[in-house]
């Protein structure tokens, strides 16, 4: 299920791009390391790249998570995106632990996009944070680091956060620590076909894959235009937000778990709440394509809907990578999506069209 998620959507949104499924050896230590290694050694890295597993941070050793992100610097350096599902089980981690915060690998890195998750839009209602409580059967990821610090572009947006919170969340995070998830999309009911038969997935790592595409658009945009790939782009979102291209989602909190077979999900006192402005349940909010083209086209745009008038010509078929099965790490993923299946046919791509 997890691959064809990726692949059906990522190929289904970025047409006529080149869509790579990227696979390693569940035998391999270190998965991530390996794989971003990997990636790091090619001549022609992919432009776009979307990970969606993930462990808790506290279970990689520091050497690895110094590795990683040496690794991840070096991809952005040459134009790379590296975008990371925040995971399903909220601040709880993989095991749903309350006892603390757990936050997710390689989510934490600075140098990648971590994309949160968020549900409404798909029943035609307010977009809010993705709970499981809530009837989203996951809830967004999100919290601090224990490992790398914050980084200077999200420092401002942080800070805000906790300077308008009513109710400080229950200690033990590392408030100064990288925070996370960046940016949120729609995290539920995505349509997919395995063998014959529609289901419906939910979960980060739908929402993911998604903000890869749309990515992986963008970049062929403006490589059409002679303009090269976005690269690294999380300071230039944290600077957008004074542009009003986000969808700021201010209700929900990621303090429940996934909900498996129908068992109300368990739910902490850990986690945070959603709030205007960035927090760490959904990020800087969710966007339109239009407002996310908007964001790297160097014409100034006056109205964010007519952005798609400014790059009409042909894609040019640059990679997309979609590592979402890399290796299995030893310990359980954070994020595997969870499964529904529809009682009756839904229209074909409800969840993407929903999320644009």
């Amino acid at each position: 299920f997890e691959g064809n998620l990726d692949i059906q959507y990522i190929m289904g949104i970025a047409q006529r791009t080149t869509s790579i499924y990227w696979y390693s050896s569940y035998l391999v230590e270190d998965p991530f390391l390996a794989w971003i290694t990997d990636v790091a050694n090619l001549a022609n890295p992919p432009q776009a790249n979307s990970i969606s597993w993930s462990i808790n941070e506290q279970l990689v050793s520091d050497a690895t998570k110094l590795s990683f992100n040496t690794e991840a610097l070096k991809l952005t350096v040459r134009g790379v995106t590296i975008v990371v599902s925040s995971g399903d089980n909220g601040a709880a981690g993989v095991y749903c632990q309350c006892d603390g915060y757990y936050p997710s690998f390689p989510a934490t890195s600075p140098y990648v996009t971590t994309v949160g998750a968020t549900m409404g839009p798909e029943s035609n209602s307010k977009e809010v944070s993705c709970q499981s409580d809530k009837g989203g059967l996951i809830t967004s990821g999100g919290g601090f680091s224990y490992f790398y610090a914050m980084p200077q572009w999200q420092r401002t947006a942080v800070k805000n956060y906790f300077s308008n919170l009513a109710t400080p969340p229950v200690t033990g995070f590392n408030r100064t620590g990288r925070a996370f998830p960046d940016i949120s999309l729609i995290g539920v009911k995505y349509n997919v076909l395995v063998k014959g038969n529609l289901y419906q997935r939910s979960g980060t790592s739908a929402s993911a894959p998604l903000f890869a595409a749309m990515i992986s658009l963008v970049n062929s945009n403006r490589l059409a235009a002679g303009l090269g790939a976005v690269g690294f782009i999380n300071p230039t979102l944290y600077a957008a937000t004074s542009k009003k291209l986000f969808n700021d989602i201010v209700d929900g909190a990621n303090k429940c778990c996934i909900m498996r077979n129908n068992i109300p999900p368990t739910c902490c006192e850990t986690g945070f709440k959603a709030a205007s402005g960035w927090d760490p349940v959904t990020g800087l909010g969710s966007f339109s394509f239009p407002n996310l083209t908007a964001m790297f086209t160097p014409q100034t745009v006056t109205n964010p809907n007519d952005v798609l008038n400014l790059l009409k010509a042909k894609p040019t078929s640059k990679v997309t990578s979609i590592p979402s099965k890399t290796a299995k790490p030893s310990v359980r993923p954070t994020n595997r999506p969870v499964t529904t299946k529809p009682t009756s046919k839904p229209t074909p791509r409800t969840g993407f069209s929903k999320a644009m």
